[in-house]
């Protein structure tokens, strides 16, 4: 399996095939390469496609130190200049997202060509904006009740926030399949992992690297997304080149990469040619 061993000696598992214009793909927590995996393989005919699995996910070292998001866009960072790449397209999904904007934050948009987000926010709190997690109505509170879910059984603490708020269409799940759904919501992630990312997310104010985005920018918007228009205005409002809004997916929520992996491909495709 091929891996590139960061800095600080973590060994995180990554793919690099196809010719052609280069795409960075980076997930969302919780998840990894394979999970979107349908969506990425929409790209390999046309495209160089670089993939990864963050620290703590899958195939990657699950690391118990320097586990936040500034190591995650370091990790990010060693990526592009191991692997020489130049001009890429960086393609983000919720945590994946995250990491692009600090990595601009930190680095700036030298090696970037275009940006993708996929339903994140700059910012979780809603303490000071209504552009948070939740549609901008999940509390401090809230994010406390999930790390004790999280350090009491991390599959129901995920099981609790997937159906609560990334995929509303769970909440009528039966009562026998409660239990199926918490382990298959412990498989990806450990506890540690878990707590510190979405703990350091929340810590995490990056609205400021949006206004350090030079290079055209599209959102991509579920029809029952984790963040609202606040969030969308903000980028529109922010963003020092184009910014493209693609929001016409009906019945997607924030797994729209797995739910509508085709119909999403063909609205990146046509910005990455626009």
């Amino acid at each position: 399996m091929p891996y590139l061993v960061m800095t600080d000696g973590t060994k995180i598992y990554y793919e690099d095939k196809g010719k052609g214009q280069c795409i960075l793909f980076a997930h969302g927590l919780n998840s990894s390469h394979l999970k979107i995996k349908n969506f990425i393989d929409e790209f390999k005919k046309e495209y160089r496609i670089v993939c990864y699995d963050q620290r703590g996910h899958e195939a990657s070292d699950h690391s118990f130190l320097h586990m936040n998001v500034k190591t995650l866009v370091q990790d990010m960072h060693e990526i592009i200049e191991n692997l020489d790449l130049k001009d890429v397209i960086v393609i983000g999904h919720s945590m994946g997202a995250a990491t692009i904007f600090s990595y601009i934050n930190q680095f700036g948009c030298d090696k970037l060509k275009k940006i993708v987000a996929v339903d994140m926010s700059p910012y979780l709190r809603n303490t000071v904006w209504k552009g948070g997690i939740g549609q901008g109505n999940w509390t401090d509170e809230d994010f406390l009740q999930d790390m004790d879910r999280i350090f009491d059984d991390v599959g129901i603490a995920n099981w609790y926030i997937v159906k609560n708020m990334m995929n509303p269409k769970l909440k009528d799940t039966p009562q026998e399949m409660e239990k199926t759904m918490e382990k298959i919501c412990g498989i990806g992630c450990d506890t540690y992992t878990m707590a510190s990312l979405w703990y350091s997310l929340f810590r995490t104010d990056q609205r400021p690297a949006i206004s350090k985005i030079t290079v055209p920018f599209l959102y991509i918007m579920p029809e029952m997304p984790l963040y609202s228009m606040v969030t969308v205005n903000f980028y529109k409002d922010n963003v020092k080149s184009d910014f493209v809004l693609e929001k016409d997916f009906p019945n997607t929520t924030h797994t729209i990469l797995m739910e509508k992996p085709k119909e999403v491909a063909q609205k990146v495709k046509a910005f990455i040619k626009k």
